[in-house]
């Protein structure tokens, strides 16, 4: 019996020796810091179910007569993002278009839809935790450097033109690298220029920023990607889980997989270390952020969690020790 215990642990211990256990890091909401460019974005509230979630931005206009309203959400550390790993968050998008309050215009909102969305970001910006872009179409991320966005639009801007949003409801993953981000899909040659538009017939609405190369690496709707479901997958009605997960073992076969409550929903092929200027050539913040104005709707994060993915050998482990214990049987029967 105690070779037997001996030589298991053994085994085990060489095979830990090669891997790194992977546990879910909990990111407490509290734990953010929060980011607004108007009063009352970015809060920690408690929802009509009591529950207490962060609330990038309310169904209202925090902000009537000034700058669209945004909010932001980031960890005040940074997070290896060079190697797998996966994460998931849970969130909600409700009330749209709240009237009546004295100060706020009616809502225009997008066939029901609210506006204008939330994303989840990977960014080194020289602004770090505090980072904050433009809200509306903007949807808190436009202005924001090096990051990777993973947008959850609402809304089909009526500058479509200018975006190329394929609806009112879709997921994307847009960078431009190091350079500010952006929630137009296409880089199109306009008398010459690239410039950020969907029709180059109407020009951009960002004169003088060049470009050249898509933001969008994919999004749901196009390029034979499946929209996203009315029915059963309307982001902006009901409670999702989204999860994203970073695989590949070698730089030039890194995948984010985007899930939707557990259904892959969108691939794209990205390598974060080469695309971002990472600190330490690894880390980057984690959070999100959001816009509104003209269809507001509340817009809340309720939970957040990231796990790096097993290293190798990790999956090893229980068989290793499953295989020690049966060689271990062996070795005493033959010794009867």
């Amino acid at each position: 019996m105690r070779i037997h215990i001996v030589f298991i642990l053994a085994v085990s211990l060489v095979c830990l020796a090669f891997t790194t256990p992977a546990f879910a890091d909990v990111i407490p909401l509290s734990s953010l810091n929060l980011v607004g460019n108007s009063l009352g974005t970015s809060q920690l509230v408690v929802n009509s179910l009591g529950q207490t979630v962060l609330r990038l931005t309310p169904n209202y206009d925090t902000n009537v007569g000034g700058a669209p309203p945004a909010g932001a959400a980031w960890t005040k550390t940074e997070y290896n993002v060079a190697d797998p790993f996966s994460l998931n968050f849970q969130f909600q998008m409700s009330a749209p278009c709240l009237n009546g309050l004295t100060g706020n215009p009616p809502c225009a909102n997008d066939r029901g839809h609210g506006g204008d969305g939330i994303a989840f970001l990977i960014q080194n910006s020289a602004q770090g935790s505090s980072a904050i872009g433009e809200g509306a179409g903007g949807m808190g991320f436009l202005g924001i450097f090096d990051s990777v966005a993973v947008m959850l639009d609402t809304y089909q801007n009526n500058g479509k033109d200018y975006y190329g949003d394929p609806s009112n409801n879709y997921i994307a993953v847009n960078t431009r690298g190091t350079d500010f981000n952006v929630p137009h899909h296409f880089c199109m040659n306009v008398n010459g220029t690239m410039e950020l538009t969907a029709d180059p017939s109407v020009g951009t609405d960002l004169p003088g920023v060049t470009c050249t190369a898509n933001p969008t690496l994919g999004m749901t709707g196009y390029g034979g990607v499946p929209a996203l479901s009315e029915i059963t997958q309307d982001i902006d009605s009901g409670v999702y889980d989204l999860g994203v997960t970073y695989t590949g073992s070698n730089p030039g076969e890194r995948m984010l997989d985007i899930y939707l409550d557990s259904s892959l929903v969108l691939a794209v092929s990205i390598d974060l270390a080469t695309t971002l200027d990472l600190q330490g050539g690894q880390n980057a913040f984690l959070g999100f952020t959001a816009g509104t104005r003209n269809a507001y709707q509340n817009q809340d994060i309720l939970s957040f969690t990231i796990t790096p993915e097993p290293a190798w050998g990790q999956l090893w482990v229980p068989l290793a020790m499953i295989l020690a214990a049966a060689l271990a049987r062996r070795w005493r029967r033959s010794k009867v």
